[in-house]
């Protein structure tokens, strides 16, 4: 769940005061009409699939989607060249929505490829899916006015192969009515996007559409809350020593910084400064408050004081590139939280804010930040130790497929030397435990992934392209002893020089050699960062790559030049993913970065990517992930993401899931704090196999997350 890039320049439009009004990409103009439509849908004709079709006409079709995960099928987009399918949606419900777009192959039941992307409730929604992702070059796109998250899962297709298309949703916990509108195929990306003038989100950012427990009404309830939350931060057990570690369970001498011991029990440990067994527990995101977009959205906010100075530090407004294959994106974000802490404590906000969330989170047990700190992060007053990520990975101007850089090209070696002089400024603190190189590399979000596939379908002449030839000569020697294995007719080596898609499907013989080449790029792809990371700062533990999920044993190589291997799992139960680590031969500590689960019985309209049933039931899982990772051999952290609760209309990205410990108010949910105290008092017997885990699942529901 990659965080915003810097902010750089240029805001998209500026607020549109009252009516309904249509968003372009740099003003706002009141509503005049569409734009040349190339080909329209005729929404009469779709076909249903767990689905009841109510009304249909030529315009428009209302349709209750099974909760299994029902969709309609748009028969006129088989055959058509025109790049977008654009339209408009509504969710006739009172939550998000994870809407679906499936693309199916001949003989296929299960899609090959799907977009999925996230619908506000009740709002009217124009959406723009560009056909030519169906290449499957990126999870990502840059967000259009109203629509939150889009993302591409599954393995690429040929759009002319597609047997049919489907519009829908991802699974949900009970039956969906949604309306679809205005539906048109078109080479032009749209200029317009219509916003319904909808008051949504209150002044302290709550979502206006629903009342719950704890939601704040008046300034003077939200300045009772806060102060109610102030006071000293301490470890509530006897036994953890300021670092949090557990001050009875000396493992070594201490070196200064955090490490790591593998104790005669073949278990992992961290151990702090003072060489006492410590567990790495805490939130990621600590910072004061979640960013959210408002371009577009300014007509659905109560209070937006964009233009008072006193405020000015809660506002950004300009460019990002989110990743380095991506466009730009323009936007105009908010900090609702952060101008919640200001309207009490005025000039003082940041200090009160940093106080309080010592307070909440060292009362109730936890002992660190996870990636994205912001609690004295190397300024000297820190009280929490944290891990952070190094940002910039290196990447070369030519990729090989999404982030995957020409990783045996001197240009990844020079820019992973100039990645790793930032180092320098921490080299020192010893509240850091250690750092990420990235999050979630991109490319491995492609199930089963093979990188040497990629280097050859990429028509580029690569580093790893010279490589990979380089490999297959010294093995093979002949080329006749090469198509004798793969059962190809290559004239020479010289023909590998030319694109070949999907060459281990295409030539079955060709796997073992592929598989064998995309281990050694994935490993060269750690050894050079993290060996000239290592020669700036010895003192902190590396971290690896917060790998998106544990299932490719490529992804397992180049372990050897980590101290610690972290994974991401949006499981109830890790232990699945870290097995498959241990069992692909990695021995290291295994760190999990993320996990989470949100409820809809509080103020937003998405769970995240695990859902429950309510917040008793978050606690639960709160229980039972952390001390599963515990009781593991090789687990030693569990970084909850994240602390705030995202934006309720989407932070930059689109995600306006409930999966913050504190609210938008900064409030708490006591029943999950009430689990997280309860997992830290036992924290370090189930560590060491004194105390069985916590093993009750929580009630689960299917996700709204995108």
């Amino acid at each position: 769940m990659r965080q915003p890039s810097d902010v750089q320049e240029n805001p998209w439009f500026p607020a549109c005061t009252s009516g309904r009004f249509i968003a372009r990409r740099n003003k706002t103009v009141p509503e005049t009409g569409g734009w040349e439509k190339t080909m329209k849908i005729d929404l009469g004709q779709v076909q249903a699939r767990d689905a009841e079709i109510l009304e249909a006409a030529e315009e428009s079709c209302t349709v209750l989607l099974g909760a299994g995960g029902g969709g309609i099928t748009l028969p006129q987009v088989k055959g058509t060249k025109e790049r977008y399918l654009v339209g408009d949606v509504e969710v006739l419900e009172d939550h998000s929505v994870a809407m679906m777009f499936r693309c199916f192959l001949p003989g296929e039941e299960k899609e090959r490829l799907f977009m999925r992307f996230g619908i506000l409730p009740r709002f009217r929604t124009r959406i723009c899916l560009d056909l030519d992702l169906l290449d499957n070059r990126t999870i990502f796109t840059n967000r259009t006015p109203g629509t939150l998250k889009l993302v591409v899962h599954g393995h690429r297709i040929r759009r002319e192969e597609a047997v049919r298309f489907e519009l829908g949703m991802d699974e949900m916990f009970h039956d969906v009515k949604v309306r679809f509108e205005n539906f048109f195929m078109t080479d032009t990306e749209p200029e317009e996007f219509p916003i319904p003038q909808k008051k949504m989100v209150d002044e302290f950012g709550q979502w206006k559409e629903k009342e719950w427990p704890g939601k704040i009404h008046s300034l003077e309830e939200l300045k009772e809350r806060y102060h109610s939350l102030e006071g000293a931060a301490a470890y509530p057990f006897p036994e953890w020593n300021s670092w949090g570690g557990d001050s009875s369970r000396k493992l070594k001498e201490g070196t200064g910084y955090f490490s790591t011991f593998k104790s005669e029990d073949g278990r992992w440990h961290l151990t702090d400064p003072d060489g006492c067994d410590y567990f790495s527990l805490g939130p990621c995101g600590t910072r004061a408050g979640e960013w959210g977009r408002i371009d577009s959205f300014e007509g659905c906010c109560d209070w937006l004081p964009q233009e008072d100075p006193d405020y000015a530090e809660f506002f950004q407004e300009g460019t990002t590139r989110r990743t380095a294959y991506m466009p730009l994106d323009h936007f105009k974000m908010a900090n609702f939280s952060g101008m919640n802490l200001k309207k009490v404590y005025g000039a003082q906000w940041k200090e009160k804010w940093e106080e309080i969330s010592c307070h909440i989170l060292m009362n109730n047990g936890i002992n660190s930040q996870g990636n994205f700190p912001g609690l004295g992060v190397n300024d000297g007053n820190s009280k929490m130790a944290y891990v952070r990520e190094l940002p910039g990975f290196p990447v070369t101007d030519t990729l090989i497929f999404r982030d995957f850089p020409d990783v045996l090209s001197p240009e990844y070696r020079e820019r992973s030397e100039v990645y790793a002089g930032q180092l320098e400024e921490w080299k020192e603190d010893p509240w850091l435990i250690g750092y990420f190189l990235r999050n979630e590399p991109e490319f491995n979000f492609v199930e089963n992934l093979a990188i040497a596939d990629e280097v050859l379908r990429n028509p580029a002449q690569t580093y790893c392209r010279r490589g990979l030839i380089a490999f297959l000569q010294e093995k093979y020697t002949a080329i006749d002893a090469l198509n004798q294995v793969w059962g190809t007719g290559f004239g020479g080596f010289e023909e590998l020089e030319k694109p070949i898609a999907d060459c281990s499907a295409r030539y079955p013989g060709s796997e073992k050699d592929i598989r064998e080449f995309s281990g050694r790029l994935i490993t060269e792809y750690i050894r050079i960062p993290a060996q000239a990371c290592r020669a700036v700062d010895p003192n902190h533990l590396n971290l690896g790559l917060r790998w998106s999920k544990a299932y490719n044993a490529d992804m397992m190589k180049g372990w050897e030049y980590f101290d610690v291997f972290s994974i991401n799992c949006y499981d109830f139960d890790p232990t699945r993913d870290m097995d498959f680590v241990k069992n692909a031969g990695v021995d290291l500590p295994i760190l999990l970065g993320e996990y989470h689960c949100g409820a809809l019985d509080r103020g937003l309209t998405a769970t995240g990517l695990k859902g429950v049933a309510n917040q008793e039931e978050r606690g639960v899982m709160w229980r039972k992930f952390v001390e599963k990772v515990a009781a593991h051999p090789y687990g030693v952290a569990a970084h909850w993401f994240q602390y705030n609760d995202q934006f309720c209309l989407g932070r930059y990205d689109g995600e306006n899931y409930q999966i913050g410990m504190v609210d938008v108010c900064m409030q708490p949910y006591p029943e999950l704090m009430e689990a997280v105290r309860e997992t830290s008092r036992v924290l370090y017997q189930v560590k060491n196999g004194e105390k069985e885990p916590y093993d009750r699942s929580p009630r689960p529901i299917p996700m709204i997350g995108y």
